[in-house]
């Protein structure tokens, strides 16, 4: 069992991290997984933002105050780039690279709310976005209350059409729709 860690050794985890699997990494280092794990910790190597520049789904859907299964579905369905990497273990994260998401929003400007995304929190930030951000109409989303969807069950129940409905609760017809589709679902 080797003691010491040698520069090439740690250069060697300092550039593979992220890429190979934490297994294949020790293997190659001819050293244990929790040996590899530990020098990472005391070396501060992760796969996070501060290590490689890239964000997470989640980190990058915290940002823009989604969920995290919207970003996987612009992946997925319309082409934002990513890359998938080991973490520390074995398991393998998406990530974005900042200018890959801007660069894909720039064409995408339609699925992003600008108004909930803070100054900078993405950088870089081109300046298209602040003019984007100002021009941006806040979400009129209202959420709905147990209240209302105990009424709009009701008067579904009553024989009330999706109009009547919409009209009494103060919400759109499409809204209501949805709203009901989720409730009977349940």
């Amino acid at each position: 069992m080797k003691s010491k860690w040698t520069q090439q050794e740690v250069n060697y985890l300092q550039e593979n991290v992220g890429i190979m699997k934490l297994s294949s990494i020790a293997k190659k280092l001819e050293r244990s997984e929790q040996a590899v794990l530990s020098k990472m910790k005391r070396l501060g190597i992760s796969n996070t933002k501060a290590q490689t520049g890239y964000l997470t789904t989640y980190e990058l859907a915290a940002l823009l105050k989604i969920d995290p299964s919207t970003i996987r579905g612009w992946i997925a369905n319309h082409g934002l780039q990513y890359k998938k990497r080991a973490t520390r273990t074995k398991r393998k994260c998406y990530f974005i690279s900042p200018e890959d998401f801007w660069k894909w929003v720039e064409l995408n400007r339609e699925k992003i709310d600008f108004s909930k995304i803070e100054h900078q929190s993405i950088v870089p930030e081109p300046d298209w976005v602040e003019k984007e951000r100002a021009n941006a109409k806040p979400s009129v989303y209202k959420v709905w209350s147990v209240k209302e969807e105990r009424k709009l069950m009701l008067l579904f129940s009553q024989g009330c059409t999706i109009k009547e409905v919409a009209g009494q609760l103060n919400r759109s017809i499409v809204s209501v729709q949805r709203k009901f589709q989720r409730l009977e679902s349940c």
